[in-house]
């Protein structure tokens, strides 16, 4: 006795939707099969469903890929703003270590044969609770010849990154605001000095109030 054989589960839709228009039109009228489970009608019905949904389908994903091209424009637009604005500020700064920092920007390290001209470590970082909820106060020991410092911040569990900018300072303590209550948050500080960025500071753990 021969079986039924389908194989739809690799059709493409424009396939499957051929299948089922091959299949409802053989049916129509056939003698062989007076009753069809379901009708060709239903059977057209719900490719025509399909037929919808596909081109609903195809428009949004045009669409997506419209944004797309929009977003990544307006990202290299950002992008080419900000190295500008990075210029202006080398510039205008003169180099200077805490006016770059005052500025939310990183200084570049650079490698300095120690001792001469390298900035220590931080050391003796602690944090607590700040005055108002979502605030967290760090201060650390002052590092000698320190133009100014660079704070991060990390959300994992084991203090272990990923890091990512959270502040800058040209004293030896920052409050960091805008942190969610009841919330695990680890900060490391590095010194910054006239000739690039010392060692980060063992990192500190505090729970937001």
């Amino acid at each position: 006795m021969a079986e039924v054989e389908l194989n739809i589960q690799e059709l493409t839709i424009p396939e499957l939707l051929a299948t089922a228009a091959g299949i409802a039109s053989a049916l129509e009228g056939n003698p062989n099969f007076p009753t069809p489970n379901p009708p060709p009608a239903e059977l057209d019905r719900i490719a025509a469903e399909l037929t919808a949904a596909e081109r609903e389908y195809r428009d949004q994903r045009a669409r997506a890929n419209t944004a797309k091209v929009a977003r990544d424009q307006a990202a290299d637009t950002l992008r080419k703003a900000l190295a500008d604005e990075a210029d202006y500020v080398q510039e205008t700064s003169g180099g200077d270590v805490a006016k770059i920092l005052s500025a939310s920007l990183h200084v570049e390290e650079t490698t300095s044969f120690w001792p001469f001209g390298s900035v220590g470590e931080v050391e003796e970082l602690s944090s607590s609770a700040g005055d108002q909820p979502g605030e967290i106060d760090l201060v650390w020991e002052p590092v000698p010849s320190a133009q100014g410092y660079e704070v991060e911040i990390a959300y994992d569990l084991l203090g272990e990154g990923p890091w990512e900018q959270s502040g800058a300072t040209t004293k030896s303590k920052i409050t960091i605001e805008s942190l969610s209550n009841r919330t695990r948050y680890w900060f490391r500080v590095r010194a910054v000095g006239e000739r690039g960025a010392g060692d980060w500071s063992e990192p500190t753990m505090k729970f937001a109030p």
